[in-house]
């Protein structure tokens, strides 16, 4: 059952707009939880012997916090860690003559505790995945369906951009001529693609081990040539995709995860074939060119800027300002409801409802507690699983150290890329950034360095 839940959520979840519709994210939480229950029915439980104890206790703390962000909290809590929230509540109890009861620090706790619920589901989701990656047949045949369903959103994606009239599905597009597949944000579609390239690049590169081989006829003599060529084919395809989706947050994205990928590979591949250098040659091609038609100058000044050229700073600002007055948090999912009250640097004629910041949208949400916990167990997790595959070399297990250098490289390049942007705001990219730290985990986490992968 969780083979096909786990299949079904990978196909299907960048469709609708990105699951963006409460009910949508709702339905898929459902089946995370299942999955999770399943799992925990049989007692299946992925068990090695190398685990991230600070990482687990940071995420047990984030959930913690911003649970009790959503619970009704008595007068004199609220006003000790929360004072701007009890004065606005004293003074709306006030003009109503009700007495004041005991509310919580979020300023609607049912859109908290559903996105709690969410984040909660993921997370769960992660360990049935860790389960399930252990097996290097069940990795590739995810890897695989991964890639497909890349490549029909990146084809689409490009006929968007040559047949600008082309929307989004059955909505017109507020990005004609740019790439956007099925997601409303040309920005958020790079943010898929720059999660999963990276990934597919090093499924690619672990087909056959080609360390070594370094003449032509060998290479065309392989057996593995035509795989190889044909995730090739999708990665070019993908980087295309990438490119007129036109988001200079995802060409960034891209970049850093083509150089993420070269720093993690430099020390555990020293002997290059000539397959990795051809595919590594074709992309920085391909990232070089766009790079020059666009022009270098502009790129720093137009970051700070969003669609119809308001400011990112601004915005920023006016977060800042929400944060000053809660340094507890507005609760997780409040940012559209309290941004607008706040809005006063930033002064486009629509009302804002998201920061355009990743990290600055948390730490207004879950205040400087939650913030911490989360961010803090985050990196440290990806600087030790850094610091196991520099140990882990191509020559001990090919497949298990490229899928683990791709898984990588694609959370680093959406860690990035979410400085300037909401990524980790929309369910399916969210359920993608949550996915690679699960596979990271199965490949580097589960055990010793010479411990290969079995197939089962």
């Amino acid at each position: 059952m969780n083979r096909f839940i786990i299949y079904f959520v990978i196909t299907t979840i960048p469709l609708l707009f990105a699951a963006v519709q409460p009910w949508a994210w709702s339905f898929y939480a459902t089946a995370f939880f299942t999955a999770f229950l399943v799992t925990f029915w049989k007692n299946s439980f992925a068990t090695g012997r190398a685990s991230d104890k600070f990482f687990k206790i940071s995420i047990f703390f984030f959930f913690f916090i911003t649970l009790l962000q959503s619970l009704p909290l008595p007068r004199q809590i609220l006003h000790y860690i929360s004072p701007y929230r009890y004065d606005v509540l004293v003074q709306a109890h006030a003009l109503t003559d009700l007495t004041l009861s005991w509310q919580a620090v979020s300023y609607s706790s049912r859109d908290s505790i559903a996105w709690w619920a969410f984040l909660l589901s993921l997370f769960l989701f992660v360990s049935v995945l860790r389960k399930y990656c252990t097996s290097r047949y069940n990795l590739t045949c995810l890897i695989r369906i991964l890639a497909f369903v890349a490549t029909l959103e990146a084809l689409y994606g490009l006929i968007q951009a040559l047949v600008p009239k082309i929307g989004v599905l059955w909505i017109d597009s507020a990005y004609p001529g740019c790439a956007c597949g099925t997601y409303i944000n040309r920005n958020h579609f790079a943010g898929f693609i720059e999660i999963l390239w990276p990934l597919l690049l090093g499924y690619t590169l672990s087909i056959g081990d080609d360390t070594g081989v370094t003449g032509f006829s060998k290479i065309f003599s392989s057996d593995r040539l035509n795989i190889q060529l044909l995730y090739t084919l999708a990665i070019i395809i993908m980087l295309l995709a990438l490119l007129f989706s036109k988001s200079r947050g995802g060409i960034i994205g891209g970049i850093i995860g083509i150089v993420s990928f070269l720093w993690l590979v430099r020390s555990g591949y020293r002997s290059h074939s000539i397959i990795f250098r051809l595919l590594i040659g074709v992309i920085i091609s391909f990232l070089c060119i766009y790079s020059i038609k666009i022009g270098f100058g502009p790129i720093v000044e137009r970051f700070m800027t969003i669609s119809g050229g308001d400011a990112r700073l601004d915005m920023w600002k006016d977060g800042l300002a929400i944060l000053k007055d809660h340094p507890f948090g507005i609760g997780l999912g409040n940012t559209p409801k309290v941004l607008p009250v706040y809005q006063i640097a930033y002064t486009a004629d629509l009302n804002a409802i998201h920061l355009h910041n990743d990290y600055l949208q948390l730490l207004v949400e879950t205040g400087f507690p939650g913030f911490w916990a989360i961010v803090s167990g985050g990196f440290v997790f990806l600087w030790k699983s850094i610091l196991r595959v520099k140990k882990l070399t191509s020559h001990q297990d090919a497949f298990r150290y490229f899928i683990a250098v791709g898984a990588l490289s694609g959370l680093i390049s959406i860690i990035v890329h979410s400085f300037f942007d909401f990524n980790l705001q929309i369910p399916a990219n969210c359920f993608y950034f949550v996915m690679l730290i699960g596979i990271v985990y199965a490949c580097l986490w589960r055990g010793s360095f010479d411990e290969k992968i079995t197939v089962s």
